[in-house]
């Protein structure tokens, strides 16, 4: 029985870097094959000083934004948050999640800081999972509103394939709402579980279901941390907008920024299922499917990174101060 154990992570974490190994090389390959690295080199060096500060700006106000709407799930499920707290804590979980190639590491490293801080587990988890589910239904709907906008201006196969991204999207949102809040699910997963998992890890289930369904009874703070998530969203895009008008990128404001709401959804989609690179690279190719020349794409995904990796540099100094290790945040998050 051990041994089962033992070698079922192997072979996934096996599987999982494969994967990842081919990915890699085939962006590689692509990068290396169709794109003009001087162009790209060339079309970076004409960014502006003020556009990169007003994009980082931009990027402080996401991380802002992001905080104090975990922190209102947070207090409204019993628990206790300052501003200043959460606030440190997304900037280093934003940090993390630019320098590790998944995001469930800077899940994980949230996790770790939200119980320093003496959140209840089940508190810190169904904050979080009910975070990240109004965030994607605030993606998918600004990714709705945004084909809309530009469906005229695409060929139909073009459309087609955003409908696609789109309907996945709202089936994965809908499954989350399934799972977090319809409660017959949650006693079937309870009576599968109870015989393969400790009690005390049981235990912790159960109040976690119990977190999820209380969200429930309060509807007035859901529509404002969907309102919130609409807001951080457009900062996102707005930030994407300076960076393009600041590479020279030639497209006007309102498609810019419908093409950008896809654009996100897309990105989103993408590094949930395998890191952040599949994420940027997906944006690359959304980018100049949609008009946008490929050096150019590239130079917009890469500034883009760039600026935001800049703006969570504050994280780097928090968690240098704190003493939390990265690596093993990382490590621990893979064995998982």
């Amino acid at each position: 029985m051990s041994g089962t154990i033992d070698i079922a992570p192997d072979k996934h974490r096996v599987l999982r870097t494969t994967i990842k190994l081919v990915l890699i090389a085939a962006a590689a390959y692509a990068l290396w094959r169709w794109v003009d690295w001087t162009r790209v080199r060339a079309t970076l060096l004409t960014m502006s000083a003020g556009g990169v500060l007003l994009a980082i700006a931009l990027a402080w106000a996401d991380r802002v934004v992001m905080s104090l709407k975990w922190r209102q799930l947070v207090r409204a499920g019993g628990g206790t948050l300052r501003v200043r707290d959460a606030v440190s804590i997304y900037f280093q979980t934003s940090f993390a999640d630019h320098v590790l190639p998944n995001l469930i590491a800077s899940e994980a490293l949230r996790v770790y800081l939200g119980r320093v801080r003496a959140i209840p587990a089940p508190l810190l988890l169904g904050s979080m999972a009910i975070e990240r589910m109004i965030g994607a239904l605030a993606a998918i709907a600004l990714a709705g509103a945004g084909l809309l906008v530009v469906a005229a201006q695409l060929e139909p196969q073009m459309r087609g394939a955003f409908i696609d991204v789109i309907v996945i999207a709202s089936v994965i949102g809908a499954l989350a709402i399934l799972a977090a809040w319809w409660t017959p699910l949650h006693r079937l997963a309870g009576r599968a579980l109870r015989r393969w998992i400790p009690p005390k890890l049981f235990s912790l289930f159960g109040r976690l279901s119990q977190t999820l369904v209380a969200y429930r009874a309060q509807p007035a703070t859901l529509i404002a941390n969907f309102l919130m998530a609409v807001g951080e969203n457009l900062l996102t895009i707005l930030s994407f907008y300076v960076i393009g008008r600041a590479l020279g990128v030639q497209l006007p404001l309102v498609p810019f920024f419908a093409v950008i709401a896809v654009t996100s959804l897309v990105r989103r989609v993408a590094m949930y299922v395998e890191g952040r690179g599949l994420g940027e690279g997906s944006a690359i190719l959304m980018f100049t499917l949609l008009g946008v020349q490929k050096d150019a794409a590239v130079a917009l995904t890469f500034a883009h990174y760039a600026v935001w990796l800049a703006a969570a540099l504050p994280g780097a100094y928090l968690l240098l101060r704190s003493g939390v290790s990265v690596r093993e945040v990382a490590r621990r998050s893979a064995l998982s």
